[in-house]
């Protein structure tokens, strides 16, 4: 499936995305509010795998790839995926030299978009680094509000989330 913004485009990931995937999880500055470091080569195919069986569970949503329209250039990655119920995570990561061309909001804002279109999709959330002060006021921006704080695999986070469609 194929979706896109007015400057980008996104594509389910697929297994033969795992350069891509690679490419942001080997950079430290990638990785640093995500992960804390960048990943070994283990650490790297075992989330790949994962995030391609969660692509194959979920037909609408999932894991994504992120291009520049003009170019076709691999950016980053963007995500909508299911947690229970009927609530679903948003994230998006970037290479460094795409970084501050307001490409994280037009990610976010898109996926917020998209989820509103989706009616099972009550509400989202979003993990942050509790030092990713850019993250925490784009998702404030977009109505996100603190929820809790928290830890989420052995990393310091808080959770933000959004009302989308009442229960």
């Amino acid at each position: 499936m194929q979706l896109n913004s007015s400057r980008l485009s996104y594509k389910k990931l697929t297994k033969a995305d795992a350069a891509h995937y690679s490419a942001m999880a080997m950079n430290s500055e990638v990785m640093r509010y995500i992960t804390g470091r960048a990943l070994e080569a283990d650490d790297i195919q075992e989330r790949f795998e994962t995030m391609i069986i969660t692509n194959d569970k979920q037909a609408e949503i999932g894991f994504y790839k992120v291009y520049e329209k003009k170019g076709n250039t691999f950016i980053g990655l963007g995500k909508l995926v299911f947690i229970n119920g009927h609530t679903a995570e948003i994230g998006y990561s970037l290479l460094p030299q795409f970084w501050g061309k307001k490409y994280a909001s037009e990610i976010a804002g898109f996926f917020i978009s998209y989820a509103r279109r989706l009616s099972y999709i009550n509400e989202l959330v979003a993990v942050v680094n509790p030092e990713n002060d850019a993250s925490k006021k784009l998702l404030s921006n977009f109505g996100f509000t603190w929820f809790e704080t928290g830890f989420v695999n052995e990393l310091p986070a808080e959770i933000h989330r959004l009302q989308l469609h009442k229960k």
